[in-house]
């Protein structure tokens, strides 16, 4: 048992021990101490030669931060066949074993890391993706995601349709493409089925026709290109299914302007107002504008200029007021665009213009016809002029009877009976006389009279048909007189004979 004096001792060595051990730990140097003596004992290069593997045991907490993945380039588009494998990448720069790939259609997930969502979609190692048998449906944009950055990469994919329609070779599939006049192209339509098929091409809802090589190939040749050429070309891939692939393109031709008229004679009277006028169409639209002895006419109080539309084309007329003879003659309505020009004739005089025909009757052999002709003067004169096929020389009748037409003041109507001799193919033309002078004639009308089991003709005569004609066998009101006056003597006689010939034949 420790006594008290004991204790006593025992806690001042304990205080004794206490006072040496506090020099013996460092402190810091205060900044007014001079008396600290530098350590001059040279150590060396502790860094030269080292060991790495003496730092081993030494442990210490390194804090390393790694860049983000990244793409080089966050946009791309593919181009793609119907039926082709296509390969969309994801290519990741800093990609970290931490990260991890997810892959969207739009916004549907088709692949997650390794694992795809469809059978036709593969994931590959380098976090690309495989789509196998691609087809128009595919068409999309596709992104691939760097999780947990979410740094994204986008792929546009185009399939082609199963059907493609090239113009010297370029996709043009439901487009329009603009020609210009005399330009040549070539029209292709490709297919991509798995199966045997057909190419069918129309144009404006008809079917083309081409070469049996063309349609092998699938092939339009557009050669020297002109209005004509101009509409909806669609192509069909018949594969024998409900729903064949197809495609249309449309074709627009720019062309200097198509100019015409109806009247290229023109009936007036002194003092009295002219109008003539020309049709055209144009592309790009045209301009027009009237010449006379080389000059063009300006507007003025003798002269004006009137647009409109008729059927489906511009018209210009042109008005002459006041007409005296220095205004008759020869005019050109000259139309122009970007591509080029072109004009038409029209002549102005006081002679009947140009006639007509309005329509006919035929009764067997029996042909009523009828014509119309401008003048603003009576007409006193009208020659008919008629010749079957094969035929070398026209016959002629004298027409005297004429009268206004529906009681229109400048147009009157010429009617003509005709008793024709033989059936077959006829031409007919006219050409009328007012107190100036004579029209041209009328642009042949032709008519077929048609064979019927009760007309007996006699085919297998010698004689030739013209003859038959000359002889005036009939012809009516005053027909077989005027013609049988313009035959020599001689063949008088046997006109007359061959036309009783002929009617006994008939009866």
């Amino acid at each position: 048992m420790i006594k008290a004096k004991d204790s006593t001792w025992l806690l001042l060595i304990c205080l004794l021990i206490g006072q040496l051990y506090v020099p013996s730990l460092g402190s810091p140097i205060e900044g007014d101490q001079t008396d600290y003596q530098e350590d001059d004992y040279d150590y060396g290069d502790l860094d030269d030669g080292a060991d790495d593997s003496s730092k081993g045991d030494v442990p210490a907490t390194l804090d390393i931060t790694m860049p983000p993945p990244y793409f080089e380039e966050n946009d791309l588009r593919i181009e793609a066949k119907p039926g082709e494998d296509v390969v969309l990448n994801c290519d990741a720069r800093n990609f970290q074993l931490s990260n991890a790939v997810m892959w969207y259609k739009n916004k549907t997930i088709i692949a997650n890391g390794q694992n795809a969502i469809g059978h036709r979609v593969e994931c590959m190692a380098n976090n690309s993706i495989l789509l196998r048998d691609a087809s128009a449906e595919d068409s999309d944009d596709y992104y691939c995601e760097i999780l947990p950055q979410m740094v994204r990469q986008h792929t546009t994919l185009r399939v082609g349709a199963r059907l493609s329609i090239l113009c010297d070779d370029r996709d043009v599939t439901d487009r329009s493409q603009t020609f210009r006049q005399g330009d040549h192209h070539k029209l292709e339509c490709r297919t991509y089925l798995p199966g045997e098929n057909t190419i069918k091409w129309s144009f404006n809802g008809l079917r083309l026709e081409s070469s049996p090589e063309d349609i092998k190939n699938g092939v339009v040749i557009l050669d020297n290109i002109d209005e004509e050429n101009a509409g909806v070309y669609q192509c069909l891939g018949d594969d024998g299914s409900r729903d064949p692939p197809h495609g249309m393109v449309t074709v627009d031709v720019q062309y200097s302007p198509k100019v015409s008229t109806h009247r290229h004679h023109v009936n007036t009277e002194e003092g009295h107002t002219a109008e003539l006028y020309c049709n055209y169409r144009a592309n790009p639209i045209g301009r027009s504008y009237f010449i006379k002895d080389g000059k063009t006419l300006q507007l003025s109080e003798k002269y004006s200029l009137k647009d409109s539309a008729h059927n489906g084309h511009n018209r210009t007329t042109l008005i002459i007021r006041e007409v005296g003879k220095a205004d008759l003659g020869e005019y050109l309505c000259q139309v122009e665009n970007a591509i080029g020009s072109n004009e038409v004739k029209v002549h102005v005089s006081y002679n009947p213009e140009t006639p007509q025909f309005e329509d006919m009757k035929v009764e067997g052999t029996k042909v009523t016809m009828h014509w119309l002709v401008r003048s603003r003067q009576p007409l006193s004169e009208a020659i008919l002029d008629y010749q079957l096929t094969g035929s070398y020389t026209w016959s002629t009748v004298s027409v005297l009877q004429t009268h206004r037409h529906n009681h229109t003041e400048g147009i009157w109507k010429i009617t003509h009976q005709l008793d024709l001799p033989r059936r077959g193919l006829w031409h007919a033309r006219v050409k009328a006389k007012n107190t100036h002078g004579w029209s041209n004639f009328s642009p042949d009308h032709d008519f077929q009279i048609e064979d019927d089991d009760e007309s007996i003709v006699a085919p297998d005569m010698d004689l030739p048909p013209e003859q038959i004609m000359q002889a005036g066998i009939g012809i009516t009101r005053g027909g077989a007189a005027s013609a049988i006056r313009q035959l020599p003597l001689m063949t008088l006689g046997c006109g007359v004979l061959l036309a009783s010939l002929l009617l006994r034949l008939r009866h």
